[in-house]
């Protein structure tokens, strides 16, 4: 790893308590100037729980079962797709749980392929991640993090978890004073129920194993 960024948000207030954008503002052997907390980076695994989410939604349990085992996905006018998991190996008929536990990915695009693309980009949405605007880019793929977001928008997203449910505004502008002294913004803590508490609370769980 050559370079890394970090971000530290107040899940409660929505404040962002510290940003580090890169290992060195100026460093020379990479582009230290440049702010990877605000870039458009693949989330990889991070964006599971979105989808696993969307499933309980949907209607399924954590206790619902699906088959990790080889798939191949042909799509008109690209190459076959068919996803493995990190490992190589098969663990077949699998609950939701194992499968969001153990981070496989074979499970998470069937559970995408159930659940729909666009309703996954549409959820992501109201969870605060705007950078799928375009979504013919997308497909199945999408369950394993191949859709480019902000880290500062996927830690939006995880705090509705922190939240059980609700949304509370990442913002790190607390107050804009004039050169006067006059105050002409304050920050207010702007909220919304996403997410129903108990699917929140159940990926919380299922993360925690």
């Amino acid at each position: 790893i050559k370079n890394g960024a970090s971000l530290v948000v107040d899940v409660k207030s929505g404040d962002i308590l510290a940003m580090v954008g890169s290992k060195n503002y100026y460093a020379k052997d990479i582009d230290g100037k440049y702010n990877v907390a605000t870039a458009l980076r693949q989330p990889g695994s991070s964006i599971k729980p979105i989808n696993y989410l969307l499933a309980l939604k949907n209607g399924y349990s954590l206790s619902s079962t699906i088959d990790d085992s080889p798939v191949v996905y042909k799509i008109k006018g690209q190459k076959p797709y068919s996803p493995q998991n990190y490992n190589g190996k098969y663990m077949g008929r699998v609950t939701l749980r194992t499968a969001l536990a153990s981070s496989l990915n074979i499970p998470s695009v069937k559970l995408l392929e159930k659940n729909g693309v666009n309703e996954m980009i549409d959820l992501a949405s109201d969870m605060g991640i705007t950078t799928w605007e375009e979504r013919n880019r997308f497909g199945l793929s999408l369950a394993l993090g191949s859709g480019e977001v902000k880290m500062t928008e996927i830690s939006q997203a995880y705090s509705i978890f922190a939240n059980l449910g609700e949304k509370i505004e990442i913002n790190p502008i607390l107050e804009i004073k004039t050169y006067l002294g006059e105050s002409i913004y304050q920050k207010e803590i702007k909220t919304k129920t996403v997410v129903e508490p108990e699917y929140a609370y159940m990926i919380n769980d299922v993360l925690s194993d």
